[in-house]
């Protein structure tokens, strides 16, 4: 192997490590109206998926309160036994929340991007 392509082969696998490509997803579950666990942390481009174990369906809207900020995609309405996955590839904190139970503390959560 030539040292051209070692050194592209390094360069490949440090950019798919970054970008979350082989890490495990991050599972967050909803249930009794509770996100579980309420803040996850994650890398780069590492996948969050919501499953609704719920009988009533549910959002995960970015933000804090009414619409949103828009930050994501925010996810419809997620029906019990579905899923919503969504990767964030900028570092930072992203609250996020279901929007047609807002205003109950459980229904709140975090997601912390880590370099």
């Amino acid at each position: 192997m030539t040292r051209i392509t070692l050194l592209g082969l390094v360069f490949l696998l440090g950019s798919a490590l970054a970008r979350g490509a082989t890490l495990p997803a991050v599972h967050v579950a909803i249930r009794d109206h509770t996100f579980i666990p309420a803040v996850v942390h994650v890398k780069p481009g590492q996948a969050i998926v919501w499953e609704n174990m719920d009988q009533d369906p549910h959002t995960v809207t970015s933000g804090i309160e009414r619409a949103g900020d828009g930050r994501w995609t925010s996810s419809p309405l997620i029906p019990d036994g579905q899923t919503f996955t969504l990767r964030l590839q900028q570092p930072g904190r992203y609250p996020y929340f279901c929007k047609p139970h807002q205003y109950e503390a459980s229904m709140h959560g975090t997601i912390v991007v880590e370099q």
